[in-house]
């Protein structure tokens, strides 16, 4: 039996993973004077295998397709010091942008790590809000969807009952759920939060997709298996260190 199950959960996992929405990161890279950079050469890893692109006359790139996750993005041009965007969140479907890029004369070995501040909303799709796990891990709201969508979004508020949610005045019942890009009818699906790899809401302005929803949009993409596993290790890697503190 418990072989069983735990054929039926790899298979299920690998179904996650294909329905996962991919997405991207833009940015536009500039030398000391603020003028573009072009054909600077960008890259990351996903799965061990280098992606990788180059900025156009403009200096402006676009890194694409990324699974949901964290990724670090490497930049560099002749004459200039290595730079690394370090932890760019990427989320399913859209796009993720990262501040001008300024890169400093000078071909130093060492790599400048330069941190990554990821906005909740995005000027390209202010409709849309999005939290990824590491930002709600701690929230004491997040086994209870419909009180955790309501604190952490604008515009989403729970009902009277507290079994659903209001997206700007819209009805509770108007309200569509999306996992893994699978419409999922009745109310906010309650899914373990140690499964979820993003929550995102729109409360207007829905894509050709979500074309015939007269309410509000909800959409949670549950994590691939690696993400699974690393979250796995630092549960023990973290367990372990308090034991050996004690």
């Amino acid at each position: 039996m418990r072989y069983t199950t735990s054929l039926l959960f790899i298979a299920l996992l690998g179904t996650s993973l294909q329905a996962q929405n991919l997405g991207e990161i833009r940015g536009q890279i500039f030398d000391p004077k603020g003028e573009p950079l072009p054909m600077a050469h960008v890259f990351t890893t996903v799965g061990g295998e280098m992606l990788g692109c180059a900025a156009d006359m403009d200096g402006r790139f676009v890194l694409k397709p990324l699974p949901p996750g964290l990724y670090g993005v490497k930049i560099s041009f002749t004459g200039f010091q290595p730079i690394e965007l370090a932890a760019v969140e990427v989320t399913p479907d859209r796009a993720t942008y990262v501040k001008d890029v300024r890169m400093k004369f000078g071909e130093l070995k060492e790599v400048e790590i330069i941190g990554y501040e990821r906005e909740l909303i995005t000027v390209d799709d202010p409709s849309r809000m999005s939290l990824l796990a590491s930002e709600f891990e701690k929230d004491p709201t997040r086994r209870d969807p419909v009180q955790f969508i309501g604190k952490n979004f604008a515009g989403v508020t729970p009902n009277a009952n507290g079994d659903g949610l209001y997206f700007r005045g819209a009805r509770t019942e108007n309200t569509v759920s999306f996992i893994d890009g699978i419409k999922v009818s009745g109310g906010v699906p309650r899914i373990p939060p140690s499964a979820i790899s993003s929550v995102s809401v729109y409360t207007g302005g829905l894509p050709a997709r979500y074309g015939d929803v007269t309410g509000g949009v909800i959409v949670i993409e549950t994590k691939t298996y690696a993400e699974m596993f690393q979250a796995a290790r630092k549960r023990e890697a973290l367990a372990e260190q308090a034991s050996y503190d004690e």
